[in-house]
């Protein structure tokens, strides 16, 4: 048995997998903030007590989510259709992660790829709370807007959907879960192969 525990790598082990370690407790509290928003209050969407550091990066991400946001209302606007224009926000929210998510799978960048799934996921969460939000509309918006306002209340009237705005952010908080349930698994299936040139005298 010490003869196997001496021949694992386990520096190769640590270079492998440090990312999908550090990421677990950022996971582990942004999935229960996810519990107590969905299942008992909304207002946990924007004042769940995170701990040092966990706290600093949901700041960081979650403001960087509203920039693109709001920009993707301005750039879905040019269409002229006011559905896009008013759901623009949210597909930016998602769009930008994934054009990022995109270029690191592409360019084989391990680390990269577990980054561009964790951003996917806080993206889809950050759309889920908006998303279930939409019945009541309770949620402060930008420049205190009125309720108004509020794109997914605005969404699913216009849908006759209104009573599904729970289901909505259920389903939109699974697929943000499960982008981060892959962010953990990267190093498991995405291998990095190194170029070598070989000189052959044939």
């Amino acid at each position: 048995m010490k003869d196997v525990l001496y021949d694992i790598d386990w520096l190769g082990l640590l270079k492998q997998w440090w990312l999908s370690l550090l990421l677990i407790p950022f996971i582990i509290y942004h999935i229960h903030q996810v519990y107590w928003t969905l299942r008992f209050n909304i207002f946990f969407s924007i004042s769940y007590s995170f701990p040092f550091p966990i706290n600093l990066e949901n700041f960081l991400v979650r403001n960087f989510l509203l920039i693109i946001h709001e920009a993707g209302h301005t750039f879905f606007g040019f269409t002229g259709n006011r559905t896009l224009t008013i759901l623009g926000g949210s597909l930016n929210e998602i769009i930008l992660p994934v054009i990022i998510l995109a270029y690191f799978i592409f360019n084989k960048m391990a680390k990269g790829t577990q980054f561009g799934f964790y951003l996917l996921g806080s993206a889809w969460i950050s759309v889920a709370f908006y998303a279930a939000d939409g019945a009541q509309r309770q949620l402060p918006l930008i420049a205190n807007l009125g309720r108004e306002s509020h794109d997914w209340g605005n969404l699913l009237r216009q849908w006759d959907m209104v009573e599904q705005a729970g289901t909505f952010g259920f389903i939109f908080a699974f697929i943000g879960i499960l982008c981060y349930l892959i962010a953990l698994s990267v190093p498991l299936w995405m291998k990095k192969y190194e170029e070598i040139d070989l000189k052959l005298d044939v």
